[in-house]
């Protein structure tokens, strides 16, 4: 066994993390008597080409540690290239003389299944069902052949030939005419998450309100159970609206009650059919509804499928499961009739209405920051990941950055399953080491148990008193019925971190932002992206004592590390201000709601 390989073993045995990063460096360093190179070429959903070279070492006579190590890190390689850019054919090159390609094009076409249905594609695969489900709305003409991924393998080489991932285009002017012109419109933006639903009503340029509401769709079996809240969250904000218009302060006061954050549905349901008992129907329509939705968003069209939110209804509908999903993909449609004629519903993932929020507000005051696009993250239920390039654009690509595997260590934390505080493995796939269980609250969950019960059992204790973990079957759990703990759970643990300053506590955000820095360096080396600077927006940068801890984490990985706090300072334009200077409010929690309302209006002529 080479020595770079034994190294990266025995840390993985001892518990420590493997980042993919420092796999790529040292097996790029090996010398070539030891090693022999694959290149994977992927053919983009643009058509432009992209080849990955791996160095790797000989392993067809390793032992069996050694041979699944390696394979794992191409496993890993290709699961990462694929979940971020997608593709339409991927190539594996690798000279005939090496035993390895074969046997690496093998452990491909059976780990990641890739002519098996989309039903049955398990860990890996998932990526490709997500790829499969954005070929027919990308292309709707194209042969069924070309509507379905595919993989092949030569013993030729191709060169590089990169093509930008889009043209045309100025971001700077793309920023500035979101926030222009908001008067005289009634613009609605949700902000749609794994915990709650944001939602910000703009009318005549100024906010009417904000509405929040709790909610968990993992839970969830059937679309409509999904889309039931949301349309009547609208239905709410719209009478809100027309109240307004009216200036009619007693049917404004009717939904004072169904306003507050605690609300259920059918309280909100009951205060709207009230309402149209004693007003007849509402025809109050919007003049744009914008929405940052957790998952892939092509063409307006939600396509992904594989998320946390989703898993209720991917566990009850088995094989039907794309039917019914289908549902959801037109969403859009749904939304429509809450429009004018001439309006616009406007759909995007919420990775890149975080990136969209982030370019309008730095344009305001420094175009010049944003020259090269924007890059930014939400750091929430899951890890989001948006991205606005140089010329504006929203690349078409799955850019499902919180499933990158980026540790191929840490054994001990495999062991458990993925609901488990402890676990290291993937909700969705049970894929170890992925970025879900890293940069999310289930991070600060599961990093909490890696290090509170030896160095402070005092907080272990308190979190089992309070709820917060409880013991099933020999396994630890966050609670989320009959009350859903992931938020309390979260703020507990910030609130510690700001107020105790023990490093013990910090080293949890620490971490976080080790693999924030993780995530960066595998961004750059997989998307190129001309923006240096992260932005986090999310519950767990909201406080400024954990996000410091988080900066300070990264940069002790990577000196160039650059984050950036979405919070009260981005504030810049008229909605986001006002925001900014609420006494009830913060810019932390509603930022991507504002944003989706400058959305909505940038697609207004």
């Amino acid at each position: 066994m080479d020595e770079i390989t034994g190294r990266f073993l025995a840390a993985a045995r001892s518990g420590e993390p493997v980042y993919i990063t420092d796999v790529r460096r040292g097996f790029a360093a090996l010398d070539k008597t030891k090693s022999f190179t694959l290149d994977l070429a992927l053919q983009r959903l643009d058509g432009g080409l992209r080849v990955f070279p791996l160095r790797l070492p000989f392993f067809a006579e390793a032992g069996e540690d050694k041979r699944r190590f390696v394979i794992d890190y191409f496993m890993a390689e290709a699961y990462n290239m694929l979940s971020s850019l997608g593709g339409r054919t991927l190539t594996l090159h690798c000279s005939a003389e090496f035993a390895e390609g074969a046997i690496l094009f093998d452990s491909f076409m059976q780990g990641f299944g890739v002519d098996l249905p989309t039903s049955r594609r398990t860990g890996y695969g998932k990526c490709l069902n997500v790829i499969d489900r954005m070929l027919p709305a990308l292309f709707p003409n194209a042969s069924a052949k070309d509507r379905r991924f595919r993989v092949e393998m030569s013993s030729e080489p191709v060169p590089d030939s990169p093509l930008p991932l889009s043209t045309g285009g100025d971001v700077v002017e793309v920023f500035t005419r979101a926030a222009r012109d908001t008067c005289g419109k009634t613009l609605l933006g949700i902000d749609i998450g794994g915990t709650d639903i944001k939602l910000v009503l703009a009318r005549d340029g100024r906010i009417v309100c904000c509405k929040e509401y709790d909610w968990y769709p993992a839970g969830m079996s059937t679309v409509e159970e999904f889309v039931t809240p949301v349309i009547t969250l609208v239905k709410l904000l719209a009478w809100t609206g027309k109240a307004d218009c009216a200036g009619d302060a007693a049917l404004a006061n009717h939904f004072h009650t169904a306003l507050g954050k605690d609300a259920t549905v059918d309280a909100m349901q009951a205060a709207v059919d009230a309402a149209e008992a004693m007003y007849g129907s509402c025809n109050f329509l919007f003049d744009g509804i914008g929405m940052s939705f957790p998952d892939v968003v092509v063409a307006n069209k939600i396509v992904g499928g594989e998320t946390l939110k989703t898993r209720g209804m991917r566990d009850a509908w088995g094989e039907k499961y794309d039917k019914e999903f289908e549902k959801l993909t037109h969403l859009d449609d749904v939304l429509r009739p809450f429009v004018k004629k001439d309006g616009v519903v406007g759909i995007i993932n919420d990775g890149p209405m975080a990136a969209f929020t982030a370019g309008v507000e730095a344009a305001v005051s420094s175009p010049d920051d944003v020259q090269s696009g924007v890059f930014a993250h939400t750091l929430g239920t899951e890890l989001g990941t948006g991205w606005v390039t140089e010329t504006g654009a929203f690349p078409d690509i799955p850019l499902e950055v919180y499933n990158f595997i980026i540790d191929l260590g840490s054994y001990p934390e495999r062991k458990f399953e993925p609901d488990d505080v402890r676990s290291l493995n993937n909700f969705n796939t049970r894929l170890p080491g992925t970025l879900q269980k890293y940069t999310s609250q289930t991070g600060v969950f599961r990093l909490a148990l890696k290090y509170l019960p030896h160095s402070r059992p005092d907080i272990l204790a308190s979190l089992r008193e309070k709820g917060f973990i409880v013991e099933r079957g020999g396994g630890l759990y966050v609670p989320t019925a009959p009350r859903d703990m992931r938020k309390p759970f979260l703020e507990y643990m910030m609130e510690l971190t700001e107020q105790e300053n023990d490093p013990d506590l910090d080293q949890i955000f620490e971490q976080i932002g080790v693999a924030l820095a993780v995530t960066g360096l595998e961004v750059d080396y997989l998307l190129t992206p001309a923006a240096r600077r992260r932005t986090l927006f999310g519950r767990l940068v909201k406080r400024a004592a954990c996000f410091e801890r988080m900066r300070r984490g990264a940069l002790s990985y990577d000196q160039d590390a650059d984050l950036a706090v979405a919070d009260e300072t981005i504030a810049e334009t008229p909605l986001m201000r006002e925001l900014g200077a609420s006494t009830e409010y913060t810019v932390a929690q509603f930022a991507q709601a504002v944003g989706a309302v400058y959305f909505a209006n940038s697609l207004l002529d």
